[in-house]
């Protein structure tokens, strides 16, 4: 029989060592230390990806940075299967995102006195998402001061941000003296320029006014007529403006108002109905507040004025064919019944 073959070695000490062959035992596996890959996923509370994961390689052992994501409209809630180092993970990372509103950035508009010059600007978006503010385009070269940041993100706050422009809300307007407005559509009326909250009552479709003083916004030129009173209406498309010239100065004042035709009255209206009353009545408004006084409807304003809460005799109603009533008051003049407490 031939001889069994020992390979013989000297350990570091001089000893013999024998072993039957070099190859080394296969339990033992060699781990390569620059290719392990942990997949991140990015997903919301029932494990559905919101954005495309991400891979990211490292050498093993060494420190992992996870790639934090800010997502719109979403916040981290929490992690699963998290790890500081490079260890081979076949299941990932999970970063859970849970859903989340965000709060408006109001954007206000001022001029140099505080005030409002428009409706303050509500920015909305999704949680984390980029907004920008801007000053108002038709005001832009009258802005003098804006935020320091008119850029940022959404957050699960309310935000406020401010635009203060050198510029006063309105200016006066030269008008002729025999401008009137037609009504093309039924408009809204309104107690003051620039108001927002219109009155009670339109003005009918089909009917004209006289314009007593005009007024324009100074940022949008928007113009505002003054029929009388607290009376104003903005330009636009449902109205035009025109001159008409007067007939005669008998229109001045109308001495029986149930006689007269749409000249004299109103150079335009004409009475179709009134009722005689002879009851003392009040104004309605505060004590520091005053109402016009009408030579005739319609027609010239007078220097008399009356005061909020004073109390008046009203003689007679009159009602015209664009549907607005009229008191003639004891002394002679008129107001508009919307403002008595009849």
């Amino acid at each position: 029989m031939g001889k069994k073959h020992i390979h013989q070695h000297f350990s570091h000490n001089g000893e013999k060592t024998t072993m039957e062959n070099d190859v080394l035992s296969p339990k033992i596996k060699k781990i390569a230390r620059d290719d392990v890959e942990i997949k991140i996923h990015y997903v919301d509370s029932l494990g559905k990806d919101i954005i495309k994961p991400a891979t990211i390689k490292g050498h093993y052992l060494d420190k992992l940075d996870i790639p934090w994501q800010e997502i719109p409209g979403y916040v981290l809630s929490s992690v699963t299967n998290f790890q500081q180092t490079f260890i081979p993970n076949d299941d990932g990372i999970y970063l859970v995102y849970a859903s989340q509103l965000s709060a408006p950035v109001i954007v206000y508009h001022r001029n140099t006195n505080g005030n409002l010059i428009a409706d303050p600007q509500y920015l909305e978006g999704e949680l984390n998402q980029k907004f920008n503010s801007k000053p108002l385009e038709e005001a832009n070269h009258f802005l003098v001061h804006a935020p320091k940041h008119a850029k940022g993100q959404f957050t699960d706050k309310v935000q406020e941000q401010e635009y203060i422009y050198n510029v006063l809300p309105i200016k006066d307007v030269k008008i002729k003296d025999n401008l009137y407005i037609e009504v093309r559509d039924n408009v809204d009326v309104f107690s003051k320029p620039t108001s927002k909250v219109p009155l009670d009552k339109e003005l009918p479709y089909g009917t004209t006014w006289k314009v007593y003083r005009a007024v324009e916004e100074t940022y949008n030129h928007t113009i505002w007529y003054n029929l009388g009173g607290n009376t104003w209406v903005p330009s636009g498309k449902k109205i035009s403006t025109q001159l008409i010239n007067r007939i005669s100065p008998s229109q001045e004042v109308l001495n029986s108002p149930l006689d007269e035709t749409a000249s004299n009255i109103s150079y335009t209206y004409s009475v179709i109905d009134n009722m005689t009353v002879n009851r003392s009545v009040k104004i309605l408004y505060y004590s520091d507040q005053y109402i016009t006084a009408w030579k005739t409807p319609y027609g010239d304003m007078d220097n008399q004025r009356y005061r909020g809460d004073q109390t008046v005799l009203v003689k007679k109603l009159v009602q015209l064919d664009n549907y607005s009533v009229w008191a003639q008051l004891d002394d002679g003049y008129y107001v508009e019944s919307k403002y008595l407490n009849l």
